[in-house]
């Protein structure tokens, strides 16, 4: 008996991406979401604007791949969301994205490992940068797994950004609030040196990590 498609986890897909078009976080061509589900991938599709979605075109997959619901292919992406979920058992959603911060320091090869603004150091430990990958391809993945392992964000050597959690509401989160930090650091640069927080106060926000 074929798997049931559950509306809940498309309807949530529907709703992370609008808010994230309404961000500028993605576009027609850029950026992709996904839930795994029961075993079941659900994923956005390939060139739809985001903020247009609806139930019919979100891509269902099953165990064997086979796409079971959806009028469009999914995302070219699919590789790198499938194998993300393999990295770790906690990740049950996938976000990427190219929001125009991170891609910046994603394209410059500049990670993020700031000591100035607190609620960073207790959000990320870094952001890093993995090594450049061939789009749509397994390499993607491969290069960004050894910091996906330890870390919820990474940053993708001159692509974008590639963000995990166990819901697709906390993962959102996470790049907004990288993203936000990205746009402030950049602010902050234009101004002058960043100054960092005194040093025994960097060990202290450090050991209150709530997210990595």
């Amino acid at each position: 008996m074929r798997q049931p498609i559950n509306f809940d986890v498309i309807r949530e897909l529907i709703r992370v991406s609008k808010i994230m078009e309404a961000q500028g976080l993605v576009n027609t061509y850029e950026g992709n979401l996904s839930v795994l589900e029961d075993g079941l991938l659900y994923i956005t599709p390939t060139n739809t604007r985001k903020n247009t979605l609806t139930e019919e075109l979100i891509a269902v997959l099953d165990e064997n791949d086979n796409q079971i619901f959806g009028q469009k292919k999914p995302s070219s992406e699919i590789i790198m969301h499938k194998a993300a979920y393999g990295l770790r058992p906690d990740v049950r959603a996938v976000i990427h994205c190219h929001s125009p911060y991170l891609t910046a320091h994603a394209i410059c090869h500049v990670p993020i490992d700031q000591k100035c603004h607190p609620e960073m150091m207790m959000r990320f430990r870094d952001i890093p940068v993995a090594p450049y990958g061939r789009p749509g391809t397994r390499e993607i993945i491969d290069r960004a797994a050894p910091y996906l392992k330890e870390r919820n964000l990474v940053l993708l050597g001159n692509h974008g950004v590639l963000a995990v959690g166990s819901t697709l509401e906390l993962t959102l989160q996470r790049v907004e609030a990288a993203e936000k930090f990205a746009g402030i650091l950049a602010i902050a640069r234009g101004l002058g040196k960043t100054v960092d927080v005194p040093p025994d106060d960097v060990e202290y926000l450090r050991k209150m990590d709530v997210e990595v």
